[in-house]
């Protein structure tokens, strides 16, 4: 079993986070393996994150904003052939900490940097 360095962000910083964030657990979950959170935008479009369960590796933002899409942790020497490549070791961030960022408008991300 892998473990997050001590700086890095737990689940359930994650979620408090996103609920600080104006984020609430959805009533229609989009998968059983994994927590979707919604919310209302400011012009009233709804944004949906879902997280898979048991890993961290890859999350989904849908919805009418700039940030919306599949991210991907970029793994060294692999191509990247579906979703959003996050170099998190570039960033210093482990997933979780990039959703918020994109969630609360710290960071940005472009579709294909190369």
């Amino acid at each position: 079993m892998q473990t997050l360095p001590t700086n890095s962000m737990t689940r359930r910083q994650f979620f408090g986070r996103m609920k600080s964030l104006g984020f609430k657990k959805s009533r229609l979950q989009m998968t059983r393996i994994g927590l979707t959170y919604d919310k209302e935008g400011e012009s009233g479009e709804r944004i949906s994150v879902t997280v898979p369960k048991y890993h961290e590796s890859t999350f989904t933002i849908l919805g009418d904003v700039s940030f919306s899409g599949i991210f991907v942790e970029k793994i060294p020497d692999r191509e990247t052939n579906w979703g959003i490549p996050v170099d998190t070791g570039h960033l210093g961030m482990n997933m979780l900490e990039v959703c918020i960022g994109l969630c609360s408008g710290d960071i940005s991300l472009e579709a294909h940097p190369e």
